[in-house]
This record gives C-alpha cells, structure tokens and sequence, in this order.
C-alpha cells in the first residue's frame, strides 16, 4: 500500500495603512487598517513613517509551502482473515456530557487517533486472482485547532485533524497495481478592500487598496498491489542486525554514534 501526497500554497499580501490622530478630542481614523495583516504577519516587510499626527504604513508579504507525504504500511493476512495496521499516535479531547442522576454535565475524555492506518480483507480465487477489500486512511493534527468559547466565557482551542480515507473492493493478480482513489483539488482566494473613488484611479490607486491572494493545490493517489508470500527463512537478517555499539573513544572523541561494523564483528561490540 502506498499512500503519496503533495500539498502546494502560495500567499502573496500587499496593502496599505493611512491614520491620523486628533489631539485636542483623542480621536482617530485609520485608512484600510487590518489588525490581522499590518502588526501580526511573521515575515512581513514593513514600513511605518509616523509624523506628528499621521502615520503612513506599507506591509507586503509572500509565502511558497510545499509539504511531501509518503507512507507504505505493509501487513500480510490469510485468505478469507480480516487484518489491521496503525502507525500514529492518540490524543484525548474533552467532551461534555449530560449526567442523568445529577441533570448537570460533566467533562471527560474522548480518545482521538491519527496517522497512517490500513484494514483489509483478501480472498484467493481461482486462476490466482485476489479478492481485496482495502480501507485506507491517513490522518494528522492541524497546525491550527478550532476555537470555542467555554461555559466561563474563556476561549478554548480543540485540535483539528486532516482526513484522508478511501474504502473500496478491487479483484487484482499477485503483483498487480490499481490506484483505488485519487484527489487534485485546487483552491484559489483573492480579496480587495480600497477607498471608493481614490482606489480606482490609475497607478496611485494602489496606495489605497490592500490585496490578499491565497492559491492552495493538492495532489493525494492511493495505490495497493497484492502479493502472495512464502514463510522467511529462520536466518532472514533484520534491519537492527547491521546497528553495532559505539565505543568510548568514538563516541566522546570522535563523536560517532555508531561503531564500526567490521570492528564490531571482530571485537564483539555487536547487539542482538
């Protein structure tokens, strides 16, 4: 099974701020301020020239991301058995729940699983062909969770998690390939605030207008390909077989945190 992923963002931000102050009665106006964009972008370039009581601020950012996911979880199964695989990790959520005896509710803990996970069922047929029912699925925690407000009226975060997940039977020979679900998605978003009026006019136009342009593609393909397998042989080799041990003098002198196969075999510096 083998689960490939590439995720491509592109952000791009231009705007301007224009405010002035009056002194004698405290107030003041701001010209296509945005709290979010002109004081909380990490990587922002900025510009401020503040005179008195006018203040006159640039902000332009770009952003290019590109996240690669690549799993292949292998397990084996006999025909007609049902087999299961998870490699992630769990977290627990709080959830409240209405208590009968005591017509208040009380918080508890639901646990949450993320990561890459694998269940399916083979059928040898005749003629060699496989049966497969196949149900991947691939599932992270968000950089960014969901806000809520809470009973005390205190903001909360809950996490978020990305889901990828596919179910389906297919009939394939042993070695065969079928990609059993795939996924381009391309999302585009662009806004505009500017000044009416001023923020039509040709060239100096721009000073009065902020832009913001956010592009998002996905590209997601699950591919399966079936095997029969023969028992190994009592000696297959392991990939822990090749790890041997460093000594004090490579570790703290020459900072290796691996010994020397060759001297490893000969001076019994080898685990097993």
């Amino acid at each position: 099974m083998k689960v490939a992923e590439v995720s491509k963002t592109l952000l791009s931000r231009l705007g301007v701020s224009i405010g002035a102050t009056n002194g004698a009665n405290g107030t003041s106006f701001n010209l296509l301020s945005r709290s979010n964009f002109l004081n909380q972008l990490l990587g922002a370039a900025s510009l401020a020239s503040r005179s008195g009581r006018h203040a006159l601020a640039l902000d332009a950012q770009t952003d290019d991301g590109l996240i690669r996911l690549l799993a292949e979880p292998n397990i084996m199964a006999i025909s007609g058995q049902e087999a299961s695989f998870r490699s992630g990790g769990k977290i627990f959520i709080p959830v409240a729940r209405r208590n009968d005896t005591t017509g208040g509710s009380t918080i508890t803990l639901e646990e949450k699983e993320f990561g890459v996970g694998l269940q399916f069922k083979p059928t040898v047929l005749s003629g060699g062909r496989i049966n497969l029912r196949v149900a991947p699925e691939v599932s992270e925690l968000q950089q960014t969770g969901s806000p809520f407000s809470t009973v005390d009226g205190m903001t909360s975060i809950l996490p978020s998690f990305t889901l990828r997940r596919a179910e389906t039977t297919v009939q394939l020979y042993d070695g065969q390939s079928f990609m059993i679900a795939g996924l381009i998605q391309s999302k585009a978003a662009s806004t505009m605030n500017r000044f009416p009026g001023l923020g039509d006019i040709p060239v100096l136009g721009a000073l009065f207008r902020s832009t913001e342009f956010q592009n998002d593609k996905t590209e997601l393909m699950f591919v399966i390909t079936p095997r029969l397998v023969k028992p190994l042989p009592p000696n297959q080799p392991l990939p822990t077989d090749g790890y041997v041990d460093p000594s004090l003098p490579d570790l703290h002198l020459g900072g290796d945190i691996e010994g020397d196969r060759q001297r490893g075999a000969g001076g019994g510096f080898a685990t097993k």
